[in-house]
């Protein structure tokens, strides 16, 4: 039997499946791989992170919407067109696998690219999967609670410091949400007012929603001003480090939250198969299929697909509008991509993807929307409701609508649940970016980790020795500190600054005990390290 293969169970992937099983196509097998065994609605995601919704209610289990349709749950690791083969890795062991195929659809999605700016990665948060809501809800969390209880001013003022990077449909929501969150929250933290608190969203064009038209962006602006939302137009991110962003405005704000909504890119998979890209797209012909290859098709945020209608661009060259990635153009390609694939078996000819879009709306918190429907800008609770109600259409299963309409109607009567899932863990290994006068931990503190220095240097001042001295030391790159701390129990000796911008790979504390109990070439050197560089503590 011959297979349709589609990698990729978001939008377009899941709907490319369904109707093809529509088209009855006798002699083939569709078989979806993804790895995960869910699929979710991204624009729940702000929800999910302010306690709106639970998780649970914005997924929806594959296999429930894939009945009769072949899912696969793997590590999609190589494409080989030459040979119509696809690579997996499966299993609690990660085995690899390779999968034939006479027809393959791309629908990946696209991934976060935050190396587009020093430091974003290292310490922004994103909102492209379930894991990215739990862990910004968790840190804000978090955050409100070492506030209320901190005598630090200048940790307080960074931990209640919310900076939203991109002024779009996503980062627009994000605030939103969050801000509506906190502020329902504050009432139980007896030590934090609402003047502590500082929002604030980042946009490099000159209004926000800058893929609508100036009428909604100025309506977003003035809801955002006056809910004591910092709005920060035509400005750019430069640079983000463990305390601050730095803004092309020569402003910079402390904080320990940044939330990132720029920056995508395909996957490293799809680069690694050379496939021609444009826009960090998969370019592809108006019939969705890819350019230079037979029998291989793309769809949904990864692809590069011209549209007929002029009205809704993404991108504009040579007078070719390309479909925006959202879900609506996305249910429409799986739809028109059944119907050719089925046209590509039988010989007939080929359509081109033409779609006009009913509408955008976007959720401003606090009960509050804006957006426009067909040619009708709508604001305020009524623009609100129409976006529930047409977010809620979307949810592709009967079960998923009730969940997620329930949890709307509850979150109405109660209050927001401010229960953190999980405690706050440091990853166990992160990079950290420090300025010129940062200090990475002072003396008295629990040691936390094992740093290695990546660029930069730093000085570490010791107060308190068994001889009541005072001295330095000094760490270049590839030189280490807190390794005698970690292993001997106590609290940090000396207080670690920046003498330049530097930064650092962090090894978690448990982590480094376990690599030094456990590898015996580490636990020798650093035996030997701490015996010869640290005398004058004896």
């Amino acid at each position: 039997m011959k297979k349709i293969l589609i990698l990729g169970g978001g939008f377009s992937g899941i709907y490319t499946a369904k109707n093809l099983q529509k088209q009855n196509l006798d002699g083939f097998e569709i078989e979806l791989i993804s790895d995960n065994n869910y699929f979710i609605f991204q624009p729940l995601l702000p929800e999910v992170a302010s306690g709106t919704i639970y998780s649970s209610d914005a997924v929806t289990p594959i296999r429930q919407m894939l009945k009769g349709i072949k899912y696969r749950n793997a590590e999609i690791s190589g494409i080989d067109f030459k040979n119509k083969k696809v690579s997996i890795l499966q299993g609690f062991k990660k085995s690899t696998h390779f999968i034939d195929y006479d027809h393959l659809i791309i629908a990946l999605g696209q991934v976060s690219n935050l190396d587009i700016v020093k430091g974003l990665k290292d310490h922004a948060f994103t909102m492209r999967s379930l894991q990215d809501a739990y862990d910004l809800r968790n840190h804000i969390l978090g955050c409100l609670e070492l506030a209320d209880v901190t005598s630090n001013k200048d940790l307080k003022k960074r931990l209640l410091n919310i900076v939203v990077i991109g002024g779009g449909f996503s980062g627009v929501e994000t605030i939103g949400e969050i801000k509506e969150m906190i502020d329902r929250l504050i009432p139980y933290y007896s030590s934090i007012k609402k003047s502590d608190l500082k929002f604030h969203i980042v946009e490099f064009a000159d209004q926000l929603l800058p893929d609508m038209d100036k009428k909604v962006g100025q309506y977003t602006l003035k809801k955002f001003k006056k809910n004591n939302i910092n709005v920060h137009l035509k400005t750019a991110l430069e640079e983000v480090t463990q305390y601050q962003v730095f803004l092309s405005d020569k402003k910079n704000i402390a904080t320990h939250t940044v939330i990132s909504t720029i920056g995508s890119t395909v996957s490293k998979l799809i680069k690694d198969c050379n496939l021609s890209l444009q826009h960090g797209k998969i370019i592809t012909k108006g019939s969705l299929e890819v350019e230079g290859l037979d029998n291989v098709w793309a769809v949904g945020d990864a692809a590069l697909i011209p549209n007929k209608d002029k009205k809704n661009m993404l991108y504009k060259k040579k007078k070719i509008a390309y479909a925006p990635p959202n879900a609506q153009f996305a249910v429409r390609q799986g739809k028109l991509l059944a119907k050719n694939i089925k046209a590509k078996i039988l010989g007939d000819n080929l359509s081109d993807f033409h779609y006009t879009s009913k509408g955008s709306l976007a959720s401003l918190g606090s009960r509050d929307g804006v957006g426009k429907i067909f040619f009708i800008t709508v604001k305020g609770f009524v623009a609100w409701l129409i976006w529930r109600a047409f977010y809620l259409s979307f949810l592709p299963s009967f079960a998923t609508k009730i969940r997620v309409l329930t949890g709307w109607i509850v979150e109405f009567l109660v209050p927001r649940n401010a229960v953190m899932t999980r405690a706050l863990k440091n990853d166990a290994v992160a990079y950290q970016n420090f300025k010129k006068g940062d200090v990475v931990f002072k003396e008295g503190m629990i040691a936390d980790g094992f740093y290695i220095v990546t660029k930069g240097s730093f000085k570490n001042t010791f107060t308190k020795t068994s001889s009541g001295k005072k001295f330095t030391k000094f760490y270049k790159v590839n030189d280490h500190f807190g390794a005698r701390v970690l292993l001997s129990g106590s609290r940090r000796t000396g207080t670690i600054e920046a003498l330049e911008d530097s930064k650092v790979v962090k090894i978690d504390r448990d982590t480094f005990k376990v690599m030094n109990k456990h590898f015996i070439p580490i636990k020798d050197y650093f035996t030997n390290y701490i015996k010869d560089n640290f005398k004058k503590l004896d």
